[in-house]
């Protein structure tokens, strides 16, 4: 499981809570209205803006955010490499029965390798992979515009209810006690900070994280896409090795170490 959202928002909340207690009353942050306006007004605000089916997902996107790293670059490229030295030696359509046997389950990897069993040109290969990543970023892009529809919600929705707070304030104004007006205006400011919380707290970090997430993904069904059209151009496994090495860090190029390293000799 990763830990840094988890770690990050209780640091947040904690230091939030800190700075209240240390500068007033943490009942004064309390405020059933402001939290209606703020929070009922944001959560029903992006049910209107969104499909109800991504929007009913939302606990599905924590298990996303909170789940260890899914895709492992080195484990696709040894796959990869595996499947390039059995089409070498027994033919393109080998590998369907090799597919079903290799260590990792992924379903996309299963159907590039079934588009070069099909014996497709390598145009229409790629053309088809291309078409596929693009879906699944369509498909993504909805649910991580949903936070930054609420990130851009919260705040508006803070000043509305700050809005309304000073209405009412002004309206039972007395000019005899000076005191409700300090008092209403410190209400009527509650909704701008719930608004500013949940924003920077929640909104904004978890868009990024479910972004960052699709950018790992993507990064690996394109390293797949290489590395199935080096397949099927019948390029040395040692090749096909070096050159998807490029989609590692330098770091993961030194844990990974030389082996496999291509010699044009070879």
């Amino acid at each position: 499981m990763d830990f840094s959202f988890i770690i990050g928002l209780v640091a947040c909340l904690g230091l939030v809570v800190f700075g209240i207690l240390n500068g007033g009353k943490f009942e004064s942050f309390l405020n059933i209205p402001s939290v209606a306006i703020t929070v009922g007004g944001t959560v029903f605000s992006v049910f209107m803006c969104v499909k109800t089916s991504t929007f009913l997902q939302i606990p599905k996107h924590f298990g996303v955010i909170l789940r260890k790293d899914k895709f492992k670059l080195e484990d696709y490229i040894d796959v990869i490499v595996d499947l390039a030295q059995e089409a070498r030696v027994k033919g393109l359509l080998a590998l369907e029965e090799k597919v079903e046997t290799i260590d990792i389950d992924d379903e996309f990897l299963k159907f590039c390798v079934m588009l070069i069993i099909d014996a497709l040109e390598a145009t229409k290969v790629r053309e088809q992979i291309e078409n596929e990543i693009s879906c699944i970023e369509a498909r993504h892009s909805a649910v991580w515009k949903l936070y930054e529809r609420g990130e851009t919600l919260a705040p508006a929705f803070g000043m509305l209810g700050t809005l309304i707070g000073l209405i009412n304030m002004l309206a039972d104004m007395d000019p005899d006690d000076p005191s409700k007006v300090t008092s209403g205006m410190a209400t009527a400011l509650i909704t701008t900070f719930y608004g500013s919380f949940l924003a920077n707290v929640l909104f904004a970090p978890m868009g990024s994280k479910l972004k960052q997430r699709h950018e790992e993904e993507v990064v690996t069904k394109e390293l797949i896409m290489e590395g199935v059209l080096s397949i099927q151009a019948g390029e040395n496994p040692k090749y096909i090795r070096d050159k998807l090495k490029s989609y590692l860090t330098t770091k993961e190029r030194d844990a990974a170490g030389d082996e496999g390293s291509y010699s044009a000799d070879e």
